[in-house]
């Protein structure tokens, strides 16, 4: 059963300020140039007139009025195709990536996996926000490995090679990220697709349907739509035995006029079921214990110069629209003016803390 803890502000106002934000536990740092063994060929202070939260369980205290946690903002789920050495529309230059994700972690954004994001599983520092990276097609520089000094490495140049640094730079950039593949050659090396699928969940990143060979889902039958989903899942499965795939990121971005199989299905004995059906554009998503919240139907951010930037822009001018993490990952923090539009079925055994923005304010 849910507890609710709600926070009475006016009662508040006669406590103390003791406050610190709370933070996770670092990560340890990876090294950029990961080896792949064997890489065998294969087909500000507080103010002490403010009010603070009482630690719920032991945790720490945090202050409400600088830390304004609204865990009923939307969250942007990004979507990345090829990496490299070209920009356009549907490519970013490996140097304007890199700067994405500098300016975004500047920004106090922290990746977290889909998976976790649709579980509403959020665990992050106070007053940092959330957000969602995919990659669509396995584009070879998404992921390319390469040979240095008898060694195969991942190459530093390519998505995965950045955001590697990027985690050993900052502790608190978790490795995270969906990587929508189609077969038969992700990430076109052929020799080495066991190795980089392995490498991969190895580093805590996610594999998600993309259908077995780029099918349009909006032009085959629904027959030949559920055989190229579970085509896929089949030869996942193949090259990682026990991994689960459980999200779908519709190719061309098109949906069929009948979509039943999106979410289940099954073929020759392999069933598949996806939790969340990514879109192509072209907004945020709403937060997962947001009553509108609906993962078969999830919007992505096109990850360019244009439509990034201006998101990020939105949020800085409306950061009362945005996701902001109380800390505590067994806490559902959210000011009394968004109340009414919280799932309270999503919250199962975590608890819900409200308070009053205006009792907070000087």
């Amino acid at each position: 059963m849910k507890k609710l803890v709600v926070v009475i502000c006016f009662l508040l106002l006669f406590t103390g300020c003791l406050s610190a934000a709370k933070t996770n536990a670092p990560v340890p740092p990876v090294d950029p140039g990961v080896i792949v063994d064997n890489p065998a060929p294969q087909d500000e202070k507080p103010d002490d007139s403010v009010p603070v939260d009482p630690a719920p369980n032991g945790q720490e205290e945090i202050d409400l009025a600088a830390v304004r946690p609204n865990e009923l903002g939307k969250v942007m789920v990004l979507m990345y195709h090829e990496v490299g050495n070209k920009e356009d529309t549907w490519a970013r230059h490996k140097d304007n990536f890199r700067r994405d994700m500098e300016t975004l972690y500047t920004e106090g954004y922290r990746p977290v996996n889909l998976n976790d994001y649709l579980a509403g599983n959020i665990d992050l520092p106070a007053g940092t926000t959330p957000f969602i990276l995919t990659f669509d097609d396995g584009t070879a520089g998404q992921f390319r490995l390469v040979e240095v000094n008898g060694e195969l490495v991942v190459d530093p140049d390519s998505a995965v090679g950045i955001l590697i640094d990027l985690n050993k730079k900052y502790p608190d950039f978790k490795l995270a990220g969906t990587f929508y593949i189609y077969y038969p050659l992700p990430f076109r090396q052929k020799e080495y697709i066991r190795q980089k699928l392995e490498t991969l969940i190895s580093l805590g990143f996610e594999i998600g349907n993309h259908t077995y060979n780029h099918e349009n889902l909006g032009k085959v039958s629904m027959e030949e739509g559920i055989r190229a989903l579970a085509r896929h899942v089949k030869t996942t499965e193949e090259y990682l035995p026990g991994y689960k795939v459980n999200t779908l990121a519709l190719p061309y971005g098109v949906r069929p006029r009948e979509d039943s199989h999106l979410l289940y299905g099954e073929w020759e004995g392999i069933s598949y079921v996806n939790n969340a059906v990514l879109l192509v554009g072209a907004n945020p998503a709403f937060s997962p214990f947001d009553n509108r919240f609906n993962p078969s139907k999830l919007p992505r951010i096109r990850a360019d110069e244009v439509e990034l930037y201006r998101w990020l822009a939105y949020f800085t001018n409306n950061p009362d629209e945005r996701f902001i993490s109380d800390g505590n990952p067994d806490i559902v923090t959210v000011p009394a003016t968004v109340e009414s539009r919280l799932d309270l079925s999503k919250l199962d055994n975590l608890e819900l803390r409200v308070y009053d923005l205006s009792l907070l304010s000087d």
